[in-house]
């Protein structure tokens, strides 16, 4: 097989299609020492969203623009969740038009203030407003697991959501 590539090794390019060439081939090379160098600023997270039929959640990967800052890439995180699942079998877990306004990171407590539009009413969300918040708390936590706590505002005021009730 390589005895037939040896004309390869004997090939000499002049004139145009030398330079041509060369052009080429220090493109190729920069190219490469630029995206290993420098990446390609994605990153893979991981998103949870409801099960179309039934209980749980499903997981889906999905690459986010990486961000220089925490709290960036946890912006960048959460409005993928708002945005809702790409899956078939996936519902959305928030309303359309719902995004983040702030978010920030101070020790392990994550304060994040959302647009009250995660409240509005919507046939095509199938949970109550506390199951919701899990669903975003369960991939918050999954892709950074540095957060402990997480303290959600809406519209810059605390929400009085109902408490669970244990019976």
């Amino acid at each position: 097989m390589f005895s037939r590539l040896d004309f390869l090794l004997d090939m000499r390019l002049k004139g145009r299609a030398g330079i041509a060439g060369w052009v080429l081939l220090g493109a190729l090379v920069l190219s490469l020492v630029l995206f290993f160098f420098v990446g390609n600023a994605r990153v893979e997270r991981i998103l949870y969203f409801p099960r179309e039929h039934g209980k749980g959640s499903v997981a889906e990967s999905r690459f986010l623009t990486r961000r220089t800052t925490l709290e960036g890439n946890i912006t960048e995180l959460v409005n993928g969740v708002l945005l809702g699942p790409a899956r078939h079998d996936a519902a959305r877990a928030f309303p359309r038009g719902a995004t983040v306004r702030a978010a920030m990171i101070h020790g392990h407590t994550l304060y994040l203030d959302l647009t009250a539009r995660v409240l509005a009413q919507d046939p095509d969300v199938p949970l109550g407003v506390g199951e919701a918040f899990d669903i975003l708390m369960q991939s918050i936590r999954f892709n950074f697991p540095r957060v402990r706590d997480i303290v959600v505002y809406l519209d810059g005021q605390v929400p009085s959501l109902p408490e669970k009730k244990n019976i």
